[in-house]
C-alpha cells in the first residue's frame, strides 16, 4: 500500500481500503487556504495508480466540511499593489487543479457535507462521484455577490445539476439547506444523524466493494471525458474579477460586515 505523504492542514486515515480525507482547520472553517490545497492534492497524487485503495471520502472536522477559499488569503492578494494578478490566477490555479484531481480520481470518490459548504467546497461537493449532505448543512455560491464568478467549479456544478438550476444558483450566488440541496437532485443521499450518516457511507462502500477497481478506473474515464474547463482559462476569468473594481468593493464590504455597493436592497 502507499505511503502517504505528511500533511499539516488535513488528516489522511486509512480504513478497510477506505481514505478519508479530513479537512483540519477547524478555526477557518476548514477554508481552503494554499496548505490544504497543496495537501489535499499531495495526498491524491501519492494514492492516484494505488488500486487497493477503494475509494475517498472528502470530510471536515468538528462537522463542518468548508467555508471554501481562505478568504484573508483572497484579501492579500486583492490589497496587494505588485503581481496582484499573478498572485490571483496562481490562486484560481491551484484551486482548479485540486478540483480536477478529485474530479479524474480513478478511485471511488465520496463527499460528506456537515455545517457548510460554500463557493470552493461547494465545487468539491460536485465534483466527487456521491454526495452525502446532512439534512442541516448549508450551502452557497457567494462568488457573485463578492463580485467574483465560480470559474473553476462551475464544470461541475454544471454536471452534477444541469444547465438550468446551475445557471440559476452561479448567477443569483444563491444558499439553501441540505434538504433542498437532496430535492433538487445535487445530493445524492441525506441523513438527519450520524446513524443515518454512517448508514449511507457503509452502505455505498459495501456496493464499491463489489466492483472491480480497474472497471470503476475505466467506467469514470468513459463517464468525464471532455466534461471539463481548461484551468488556465478559468483562472483568468477568476484573477480579472479578484481585481475588477467590483471584486476589490466585494471583499472590503466583506471584510468590513456591510452590503457592497451594487447591493441596493434596504436593512430590514
Amino acid at each position: 500500500m502507499t505511503k502517504l505523504p505528511e500533511t499539516k492542514n488535513c488528516i489522511l486515515k486509512i480504513d478497510s481500503c477506505w481514505l478519508t480525507i479530513w479537512l483540519n482547520r477547524p478555526k477557518k472553517r476548514n477554508a481552503l487556504s494554499h496548505g490544504l490545497l497543496n495537501d489535499i492534492s499531495s495526498a491524491l497524487s501519492a494514492i492516484n495508480q494505488d488500486k487497493s485503495i477503494r475509494g475517498i471520502v472528502f470530510r471536515g472536522k468538528e462537522n463542518v466540511f468548508c467555508a471554501g477559499l481562505d478568504l484573508e488569503e483572497v484579501k492579500k492578494i486583492t490589497s496587494s499593489t505588485k503581481n496582484a494578478n499573478e498572485l490571483a490566477k496562481k490562486m484560481s490555479l491551484k484551486a482548479g487543479s485540486v478540483f480536477k484531481q478529485i474530479y479524474e480520481a480513478p478511485q471511488f470518490t465520496i463527499s460528506v457535507v456537515e455545517g457548510v459548504g460554500i463557493a470552493g467546497a461547494f465545487g468539491i461537493a460536485c465534483a466527487t462521484d456521491i454526495l452525502i449532505t446532512m439534512a442541516d448543512a448549508r450551502y452557497a455560491l457567494t462568488e457573485t455577490k463578492l463580485g467574483l464568478t465560480p470559474a473553476q467549479i462551475a464544470p461541475y456544478v454544471l454536471n452534477r445539476l444541469g444547465f438550468s438550476k446551475a445557471r440559476k444558483l452561479m448567477l443569483l450566488g444563491s444558499s439553501f439547506d441540505g434538504q433542498k440541496a437532496f430535492e433538487m437532485g445535487m445530493a445524492d443521499f441525506i441523513a438527519n444523524n450520524d446513524d443515518e450518516l454512517n448508514s449511507h457511507l457503509k452502505s455505498l462502500k459495501m456496493d464499491v466493494k463489489k466492483c472491480g477497481p480497474n472497471a470503476i478506473a475505466a467506467t469514470k474515464k468513459i463517464i468525464l471525458k471532455n466534461q471539463s474547463i481548461d484551468p488556465e482559462e478559468a483562472a483568468n476569468l477568476f484573477s480579472d474579477c479578484m481585481l475588477h473594481p467590483e471584486g476589490r468593493e466585494g471583499f472590503a464590504s466583506f471584510f468590513e460586515k456591510r452590503k457592497p455597493y451594487w447591493n441596493t436592497e434596504k436593512s430590514k
